[in-house]
């Protein structure tokens, strides 16, 4: 998120955007065994790979990704944030 609300809109934003999402979001722990299952695992991309075994530590029902083709092996359910919106709408 960091990375791409910087892109756009700067460091200064970026940072405020993120204090105020962690007040709605609750942070799992990224310890020695999610990295060594990242470090090797089959994804191409290594912090893909840390947010999924990271979701899968902390019992996460779902991954929101804007590219669910990165999480093709995935236990979990992928979804866009637009999809998993609807989805919740739904309930």
């Amino acid at each position: 998120m960091n990375y791409i609300i910087t892109k756009f809109e700067g460091r200064d934003i970026a940072l405020n955007k993120l204090r105020k999402f962690k007040v709605l979001a609750e942070v799992v722990a990224l310890d020695e065994v999610i990295i060594d299952k990242s470090l090797n695992s089959d994804f191409s991309d290594f912090e893909d790979a840390l947010q999924y075994y990271s979701a899968l530590s902390a019992g996460c029902l779902v991954i929101i990704s804007r590219n669910a083709k990165d999480f093709k092996a995935s236990e979990l359910p992928v979804m866009s944030a637009t999809e998993y919106l609807t989805s919740i709408n739904r309930n």
